[in-house]
């Protein structure tokens, strides 16, 4: 069993390159990812969706992936020469123009970027998509760590609960029963009174009073609610997707309970029934965040 929620981060780090990913998942009826990753990689989605896929089933998963240089990026400057000599030539035609002395040096055309271009080097994105893709596959590792932690702190919890309700059917059965007597002697007493002196069909009357108390009758609820349990524990032991078939069997158990509630005319009876749905639904809550 595993939690649905989790986080796991892992950072790579090779020839100047870091790159950090983290991973978030969040309880979720089906599976939905969140990517969020640096500038070009998008053609690589499909991979991180299918690595993370291998690992969370159900769920929504949010992905940070962040590239980190660690040197400066590699440049090269670019003069432009066509306007650098257009520069000297003009300002040599505008110096004899105005007879002026000396000639155009290397600081005239320094003063002027529109010469100079520093240009940073296109950037290869393979080299960090691989350490990326290995630094998913730490964090989701981390995650997967994580979630199993959880799901089995959630599975002791489910257990106990399932001890409980357990527990409590023995003591179930014999207010039922005890209940069941005191509906059938009720019922003949509340006859015998009505009917006074008039002759009475003592098996007709004892065949109405059984029929009366088959109302209070939970017999089949309490197997029924039972099977569930064994199939719950079942469950509980196996590994893999099991959020929603503890679910289903946590719907058909609170609907057993409810029937034994309603059936019930003990108020010991119903306090037991109620401390047991409380128990239920505690579980109905928690397997919310199981995957």
């Amino acid at each position: 069993m595993k939690s649905m929620t989790g986080f796991g981060r892992a950072s790579v780090e090779h020839d100047g390159t870091r790159v950090i990913a983290e991973v978030r998942a969040l309880n979720q009826r089906f599976f939905e990812l969140k990517l969020a990753v640096p500038r070009g990689w998008g053609e690589h989605e499909a991979e991180i969706r299918k690595q993370v896929q291998a690992v969370v089933a159900r769920g929504r998963v949010e992905v940070f992936i962040k590239s980190v240089a660690l040197k400066p990026p590699s440049v090269r400057l670019e003069v432009n020469d066509k306007l650098a000599t257009l520069y000297i030539n003009e300002l040599r035609r505008l110096g004899k123009r105005l007879h002026l002395n000396g000639d155009p040096g290397i600081d005239t055309i320094l003063n002027r970027p529109e010469i100079f271009h520093v240009v940073e080097e296109e950037a290869d994105f393979a080299p960090a998509v691989g350490l990326g893709l290995k630094a998913l596959s730490r964090a989701l590792k981390a995650l997967d760590t994580d979630r199993v932690r959880e799901g089995k702190s959630l599975q002791k919890d489910f257990a106990a609960r399932v001890a409980s309700i357990e527990a409590a059917l023995p003591k179930i059965e014999l207010l039922a029963e005890q209940s069941r007597a005191e509906i059938m002697g009720n019922f003949q007493k509340r006859i015998h009174d009505l009917l006074a002196d008039l002759p009475v069909n003592e098996k007709r009357l004892y065949e109405e009073a059984s029929s009366v108390s088959q109302h209070g009758d939970i017999s089949e609820e309490i197997t029924r609610l039972r099977t569930h349990l064994d199939g719950l524990k079942g469950l509980l032991k196996r590994s893999g997707q099991v959020g929603k078939s503890i679910e289903f069997l946590l719907q058909e158990i609170n609907r057993e309970v409810n029937t034994m509630g309603s059936k019930s005319q003990n108020a010991a009876l119903s306090q037991v029934t109620v401390e047991v749905k409380a128990e239920a639904e505690k579980m109905r809550e928690q397997v919310q965040n199981v995957e």
